[in-house]
């Protein structure tokens, strides 16, 4: 039943009454099975949000040997952060940002002054998202047996999203075990977020490599790969022993390779910044170095 369930969770989230629903099984055997899957293979699953479709723009943003601590890094420009990812051996981070133009110049002046020329900006023209196939994990040896994925499409563009809307998909993003139905504009939302994606075992690391190369066909570890102006960023999940043959095997292939551990000091994740949605439309903050005195 797990990899069907998993499988379930791929399209309609961890929700256990919905999950029942769709597989006929009763909702105290569904939440059993969720509970073992997360105590015992270490479930864990997020939406893949299309924030393109709310009108939203990504732009990456990477910073090597800036005097700045990862604690105040990974705050630098909320409320307008996607990730943040910081390398565990050297001074380098790097922050995906929801922007405009406009936003992005202001970006680029504060980087100046406090990183000097040691960074890199790319706007993301759009991400791949990827699941393994839960049929090929063998949950008596927690390992992978084949590397059998899908590839998740994209979503739609929403004409004119509202407040509800906006909501809808924060909501999911905190907590992809909540009901979608009751989701205001639930279908307005499904659009946006066409799946969940999962990740299962001790995945300790996370590799953000930064390439000339799109490397999704590459590695079965991928979860996602957005593609910039002449350079591709992708993400893995992996234990320490995968770590090990996944950087030999990046070693000539990557542009930057920044290695984070699953903490909060070093890998964080945002929802969509609802924030600053204000009347059917992004209303972006002034982007600015205050000097304390």
């Amino acid at each position: 039943m797990k990899s069907t369930l998993i499988q379930m969770m791929i399209r309609f989230g961890g929700n256990p009454r919905c999950l029942a629903e769709v597989t006929g099984e009763p909702s105290t055997k569904v939440s059993r099975t969720i509970l073992e899957l997360q105590n015992q293979y270490n479930l864990t699953l997020f939406p893949a949000v299309y924030s393109e479709g709310l009108g939203l723009r990504k732009y990456l943003l990477t910073i090597k040997g800036a005097h700045i601590k990862y604690e105040t890094a990974s705050k630098l420009f909320h409320p307008i952060m996607n990730l943040f990812r910081g390398d565990i051996q050297d001074q380098l981070f790097s922050i995906i940002l929801f922007a405009d133009e406009k936003v992005m110049k202001e970006v680029d002046n504060v980087l100046k002054k406090i990183s000097g020329s040691n960074f890199f900006i790319s706007q993301i023209k759009g991400t791949r998202k990827f699941v393994r196939d839960p049929q090929c994990y063998d949950f008596e040896s927690k390992r992978w047996k084949c590397e059998d994925r899908e590839e998740l499409k994209q979503g739609s563009t929403l004409d004119g999203p509202d407040e509800n809307d906006i909501k809808g998909v924060a909501t999911i993003q905190v907590n992809p075990f909540f009901d979608l139905r009751l989701i205001p504009h639930r279908h307005h939302v499904l659009k946006v977020i066409t799946g969940f994606m999962y990740t299962l075992g001790n995945l300790d690391f996370i590799v953000q490599v930064i390439s000339k190369d799109d490397l999704s066909e590459e590695f079965p570890d991928v979860l996602w790969t957005a593609e910039g102006e002449d350079i591709f960023v992708s993400e893995m999940h992996v234990d320490r022993i995968r770590l090990e043959s996944v950087l030999k095997k990046l070693k000539n292939r990557s542009m930057e390779i920044i290695l984070s551990t699953k903490s909060p000091l070093y890998a964080l994740g945002y929802s969509i910044p609802y924030e600053i949605f204000r009347k059917g439309m992004w209303t972006y903050p002034k982007i600015e170095v205050t000097v304390k005195k």
